[in-house]
């Protein structure tokens, strides 16, 4: 599986924010490594999972204050969240799963994580506040 990196695509023009991105990366690659990994355990896979809850938990919290204090109008905001909200049932869904003794739920894991966090939120949505968040509306 391959490891994925940072480019410089993904930047939302805040460092903070971007620093919160690049940790989504460093848990889609440990999750990556422990689907390659033969010895994984189950509480390997609890870590992963506790990150990401803690990571949603802070990271969500904290684009969408970022981005109200930047101006971007509320109606947008508001979709925003709900996006965000469907994100965090899909999390908890795969979790619930997983607690319920599926472990190959972790196969589907990766590419939710991959395609529809990283690509289509970061890479597509995320995109829309940029110019708020610059100054360059």
């Amino acid at each position: 599986m391959t490891r994925f990196e940072w480019k410089p695509e993904y930047s939302v023009n805040d460092d903070k924010i971007d620093a919160q991105h690049q940790e989504l990366i460093a848990i889609i690659n440990g999750l990556a490594e422990q689907l390659r990994a033969p010895d994984a355990s189950t509480d390997d896979a609890r870590t992963v999972f506790d990150h990401l809850a803690a990571y949603v938990t802070a990271h969500f919290a904290y684009e969408e204050g970022r981005i109200a204090e930047a101006g971007y109008p509320a109606e947008l905001i508001a979709a925003h969240q709900a996006e965000h909200n469907k994100i965090l049932r899909q999390v908890q869904e795969f979790e619930q799963v997983f607690e319920g003794g599926d472990a190959s739920v972790l196969e589907q894991l990766m590419p939710f994580l991959y395609g529809d966090w990283l690509i289509h939120h970061i890479c597509g949505t995320d995109k829309d506040y940029v110019p708020y968040i610059t100054g360059k509306r």
